[in-house]
This record gives structure tokens, sequence and C-alpha cells, in this order.
């Protein structure tokens, strides 16, 4: 009899650790083929009901990294327990030391990079999670459950990673092919502009002379901005991969800092209209490698961008470090605007204007360029309100000694 009585023991013995293998095996095959937030939800739940009866509900955060509650809420189920398990990573209700009262028992789904939801379970048999192979096996289902709605996460991550890149990739596309098509009759409106305003007549003009004239200096005008405009498209669009075959490609020599800053103050000249700009450089300033076409391109939009929404006096100030390059272009007006404090790398963004609604002209790629090229070079840039009033643009480019001179010539 006792010998009978073993055999049959050992035999539910083997049966329940099967039936907890099956469920766990039938779960992980669900789960494999699960790609959103909610069909893991879906699934959990409904296995955890299969070995255990009762209700369950599986909780997941949503965007917010907040416990989305179930709807409608199933009886003795509570929120507030529910958002408690969630921030403390720890089990509560039903059969544990905490809020044992509970009818409902709650297990953080902790994963392995952090707490992705909670599993609630009011079961057909409160006693069961008493039993340590059921307890185990409630965990077990819970970690489940948890990596699988860890991988859904990162799948999401990915899938709208390369969809921005696809939609960044098509949109530089297409601002490079519109950019092409527009400047051939652009720079041809702005040689007959020239052209217009060079036969002006002279001395003793009429009124209707002189009206004519003002209009060619007009159209000069405009069409010189929406030709910097499209350029500006362009450059954007070959900085950022472009065309095949177009993107740009930097051509880093060993430059002179002052021969670069001297340079790009006389092609911001117009910008300025006539106000000077300061020069504040160290004067044992080595050569530093770099694309200078590009870098003058930087120090030409920093001017003009100070020029538009600064004020006098304005100031390039340049000075090297042990492994860098820094140089700052500093006005004297009202600063960063109030809506970008405290996040001020917002202004590199493309399409970004520091006043939305200002009727300054421009569209927002000025800084943008600034920061693909110093990116390009492996380096930063910055915004900051200047210690004494005004703006602050900063970038940092790396340096490495420069080369010495050959034996001969030394």
């Amino acid at each position: 009899g006792q010998l009978t009585a073993g055999l049959r023991f050992t035999a539910r013995v083997s049966a329940s650790r099967e039936r907890r293998a099956q469920s766990l095996f039938e779960l992980a095959r669900e789960l494999s083929g699960a790609l959103e937030h909610a069909q893991v939800a879906a699934l959990g739940a409904a296995a955890v009901q299969r070995h255990f009866g009762g209700t369950a509900r599986v909780l997941v955060a949503d965007a917010a990294d907040r416990l989305v509650p179930p709807e409608p809420a199933p009886g003795g189920f509570d929120a507030g327990v529910a958002d408690w398990v969630f921030a403390q990573g720890r089990s509560a209700g039903l059969a544990t030391a905490t809020l044992a009262a509970q009818s409902w028992h709650y297990v953080p789904l902790t994963a392995p990079m952090r707490v992705r939801g909670v599993l609630a379970l009011c079961p057909a048999h409160p006693r069961w999670l008493r039993i340590p192979e059921q307890a185990r096996q409630l965990e077990t289902l819970a970690r489940q459950i948890a990596i699988a709605l860890e991988r859904v996460h990162y799948v999401e991550v990915a899938q709208r990673a390369v969809v921005e890149m696809a939609s960044e990739s098509l949109r530089n596309t297409l601002l490079a092919a519109i950019s092409h098509d527009v400047r051939t009759p652009l720079t041809a409106l702005v040689g007959l502009a020239d052209s217009l305003q060079a036969s002006a007549p002279g001395p003793g003009r009429s009124p209707d002379d002189l009206a004519r004239a003002e209009t060619a200096r007009a159209i000069v005008a405009q069409a010189r901005a929406l030709h910097a405009l499209v350029g500006n498209l362009l450059d954007m669009a070959r900085l950022e991969g472009g065309v095949a075959g177009d993107a740009v490609k930097l051509r880093c020599e060993w430059q002179s800092v002052e021969e670069v800053v001297g340079s790009a103050i006389r092609l911001a000249g117009p910008a300025l209209g006539g106000r000077a700009v300061a020069t504040d450089l160290a004067p044992d300033l080595p050569l530093v490698e770099f694309d200078a076409v590009l870098m003058e391109r930087v120090l030409v939009n920093l001017l003009e961008n100070a020029a538009k929404y600064g004020a006098p006096p304005f100031v390039i100030a340049a000075h090297v470090t042990d492994a860098a390059l820094v140089v700052a272009v500093r006005d004297h007006g009202a600063g960063l605007p109030p809506s970008m404090r405290g996040r001020e790398h917002v202004l590199f963004d493309k399409f970004t204007r520091g006043r939305s609604e200002s009727a300054t002209p421009g569209v927002g790629l000025g800084l943008a360029i600034c920061k693909a090229i110093v990116g390009a070079h492996g380096g930063t840039i910055a915004a900051a309100d200047g210690a004494r009033g005004g703006a602050e643009f900063t970038l940092t480019l790396p340096r490495r000694a420069p080369p010495g001179l050959p034996d001969s010539i030394s």
C-alpha cells in the first residue's frame, strides 16, 4: 500500500511538473510571434489564466512611463497597489508580506533593463500561490512576459529609427533635387537683375528713372536672398548625404586661423551693413587642420546670425588648448530667446528659428549648417548667453600638432 501511494504521489508530482513545463513552452512559443505590446499583454494574461484559473491582467507602461490600468477594472482590482508594485519593483497583495489582505496578487514584470509593467492575478485557488512550485511558476511566467515586452519595445525603437532615417534621406534628396532645378533660373535672374541695375541712367535722371533704379536694386536684393536660401537648402542636403555622388567631402589642410577669420568678416560685410567686427585672437595661434571653405562658411553664418538677431559690437575670439581650437562669435544684443534657455541645442535643428514670429527673413538653416560642418570635423558647437550680455556661439574643433618643417628648410 505504501509503495502504491508513493508511486501515485510521484506520478502526480511528475504530471504537475509536466504541466508547468508545458505552460512555459506554450507561452514562449506564442510570445515569439508577438510584435505589439497589446499582443504580449493578451497572450501573457491568457497563459496565466490557463494555469492558475481565475482572472489575470498584464498592465504595460505608456510612453510617459505610467502604468495603464485595465478598462473596465475587474472586481477587487486596486490600481494603487499596481502602481506601487511598478514603482518599487516588488510583489504585493495576496500571498505576500505586503497588503496580504488583497484578493489580487501583483507581480512586477522585471526585464533585464527595467520594470516593463505589472502582472495582476486573482487566482481560482488562492492557496496555490503559497505552494513554492506554483509561486516559482508564476515568477517564471512573469519573467517571460517581461522579456517579451522589452523585445517588442526595442523592435519599435528600431522601426522608428529606420522610418526616421528613410524620411530624412527622402527629404534631403528632395531638397537637393529642387535646389538644383531652382538654382539655374535663379542664377540667370540674379544676372539679369545686376544688368538692369548697372544700366540705370546716370545723373539728371527723371523720377521714372529713379523709380526703375530703385526697383532694380530691390530685385537684385531679393534675388540674391533667394539664391542664398536655395544654396543653404542644397548645402544642407549635401552635408547630410545629399544625392548620390553629391555629398560634401572635407578637404582638410593646415590653415591659418587668422586668414580664415579675416576672409569670413569680408564675406559677411553685406549682412553686417558696414558694422565692424572686432577680433580677439590669441597671439600664438598655430596652424590648424580643417576645411577652410567650410569653416569660413560657419563663421559667415554665425556673423549673419549675429547681425540679424544681435547688436554690435560683434566679436570673434579664438584660442587653442592642447587638444582643440576654440572659436567664439559674440554679439551684445538681447541674448538668446527666453524660450530657448535650457534647451539651446534646439537652435541647431533644421528649420528652427529662435523667434518663430520674427519679421527677420530666414527659414532656420544657417545654424543647422554650422552644426553639420563642425560635426563633420569631429567638433561641437554650442550657444549660450554671453557673460556681458548678448549671445555667444562657441565651436570647438579637435586639433593635433602641426607638422614640423623639413630639415632642409629649417
